[in-house]
């Protein structure tokens, strides 16, 4: 079964979230502190009854509830007034693709919705057998905060039924948290797997029969022997003689003293992200039967650019398998398809299925562009290059600066980012999904009209598209464009000169000069406007970008 569809309720950072899912891989991103690993949990929850590794149902605290709820209950109980305890449900929805009789277990709508279809529900809800207790200690005044010690979670299928062991599930699901360094079960599964596949049932006897001797060999062994004999002479406990030996351990511990070597490095001691790398490909890779959802977080921790980009390539040649990815990478993002991407704010979950199919393709051939950044911004600027950027950046500092603080874009939450002018359309088509404004900064190249036609249906969107750009044809680029303002009766004025020059460099150079100067070295002659002790001017589209 392929989960199709997801509700949460009062988990954590979610009030209610209710979103669709795809059936090969869904990327989650946002802010830190969005909500994005909650929902990575949640489904944890909901396929494998753990959280962080341990049960689920023996975790249970107040602050698992939406803050919301949990105020809302608190305050309740403060003014003496009565309400429910709140609720939290995880339910997850699966495909209405199945064997009505195979999978009469799961079926049914014990659900939100009522769908008729397979599923899971997990809900954290008070136990009415404890609703005498709970009014009478709420009398004396002896309740502060959600009471779950009288809770109780349930598992079961949309069937009614209880989901008597994960081991059943038709779902089963691992999750890779690469954020974090343990990573004994998946090398304690690699192990065991790894001896069930390639070792007969006699082999294994005798590996375990030659790990008992060595325990066997240790305790019997000299030196071990005088440890013994001095420790029992000396040390006595309430009479008793004592003695130090191995623990006893259970028939197959001799599996789970095995580990794993990678090109004679033991698993433990190679580097983070190559561990991160192993752990993913072995999720991956884990019986096609056994696991089919795989949940990753930050798949790109640690990670060089090209170990990333195989990690990647190994996940879209993955089949059979459910994957649901948190990332901050616009590489992954883009990669695996930004139509795959679920932007999470506060909580709330809004997909990216919208985006034009060609900007989607756009984007995976050219995986290197910054889209996150976009989705992420509170506001956005685009520029065609670094001159642009740099230029832009010190006209915001001389226009909102005071003689106590410099200001950056970046300090009122706004991001400059540079893209090639061929994807400002690609970028566009992102921001008109999710609704968000941004302002384009863009050369005319010597063509209003071009502009015209070339942003065509975007320039028209006033609400969400600001194109802003040099006015006269005779100016094609920001380096005329920024000259021109600059210029007294034919000539570049001194304050400009200085902020140009290096050492004095531009000082009796012509307009001529300065122009083939600045058109040959873009980039230079922006960094030296840039970290300028002089106040240039600014062509009217520029200050129009930083007002």
């Amino acid at each position: 079964m392929v989960i199709t569809k997801i509700i949460i309720q009062n988990y954590k950072l979610i009030g209610r979230t209710e979103f669709n899912v795809e059936p090969d891989y869904n990327i989650f991103v946002g802010e830190n502190d969005s909500g994005k690993s909650t929902l990575l949990e949640a489904i944890a929850i909901l396929t494998t009854g753990k959280l962080n590794g341990f049960n689920f149902d023996r975790q249970l605290k107040a602050n698992l509830f939406n803050k919301a709820v949990r105020d809302e209950y608190r305050s309740a109980v403060w003014k003496k007034r009565v309400i429910a305890p709140p609720e939290i449900v995880l339910e997850a929805y699966c495909s209405s693709e199945y064997n009505p009789v195979e999978h009469a277990t799961y079926i049914g709508t014990n659900n939100s919705l009522r769908e008729d279809c397979p599923g899971i529900r997990v809900s954290v809800a008070f136990d009415s057998v404890y609703e005498q207790t709970l009014k009478d200690l709420l009398d004396k005044g002896k309740v502060f905060d959600i009471p779950v010690e009288f809770y109780k979670v349930d598992f079961n299928y949309f069937s009614g039924q209880p989901v008597a062991g994960f081991r059943n599930c038709p779902i089963k699901a691992v999750f890779i948290d690469t954020t974090r360094k343990d990573y004994s079960n998946m090398v304690d599964r690699f192990v065991s797997e790894s001896i069930t596949s390639y070792l007969s049932q006699e082999e294994q006897t005798n590996l375990s029969t030659a790990y008992r001797k060595n325990r066997n060999d240790f305790h019997s062994n000299d030196i071990v022997k005088k440890l013994n004999e001095d420790v029992g002479a000396q040390e006595h406990v309430s009479g008793r003689v004592l003695r130090i030996d191995l623990k006893e351990e259970g028939i197959d511990e001799w599996k789970r003293q095995m580990s794993v070597i990678v090109d004679d490095t033991p698993f433990e001691n190679v580097g983070f992200g190559s561990q991160n790398t192993i752990k993913v490909e072995l999720a991956i890779k884990n019986s096609q039967e056994q696991v089919n959802v795989v949940l990753m977080e930050e798949p790109e921790n640690n990670l060089s650019y090209t170990n990333m980009a195989k990690l990647i390539a190994r996940i879209l040649k993955s089949s059979g398998k459910q994957i649901f990815i948190s990332t901050h990478s616009s590489y992954v993002a883009n990669k695996l398809s930004l139509k795959k991407l679920l932007l999470v704010r506060n909580g709330e979950v809004s997909p990216f299925t919208a985006l034009p199919e060609g900007t989607i393709k756009y984007f995976q051939k050219l995986p290197g562009y910054d889209t996150l950044r976009l989705v992420l911004a509170e506001k956005v600027i685009l520029v065609e290059g670094p001159t642009d950027e740099l230029i832009l950046q010190r006209a915001y500092i001389d226009e909102h600066s005071t003689e106590k603080e410099i200001k950056l874009p970046q300090d009122d939450g706004i991001d400059i980012i540079t893209v090639n002018s061929l994807a400002f359309k690609r970028y566009c088509d992102i921001a008109a999904v999710i609704k968000k404004p941004i302002t384009i900064v863009t050369d005319n190249d010597g063509s209003l009209e071009n502009i015209r036609k070339k942003y065509k249906g975007y320039i028209e969107n006033k609400e969400l598209f600001t194109f802003l750009y040099e006015t006269d044809e005779a100016l094609p680029t920001i380096e005329p464009s920024v000259l021109a303002v600059n210029t007294t009766d034919g000539a570049p004025t001194v304050a400009f000169k200085a902020a140009i020059s290096k050492n004095g460099s531009m000082k009796n150079k012509s307009r001529e000069e300065i122009l083939s100067f600045m058109s040959a070295n873009k980039t230079e002659w922006a960094i030296r406007v840039f970290e300028s002790d002089q106040k240039i001017k600014y062509p009217k589209y520029i200050k129009e970008a930083v007002q």
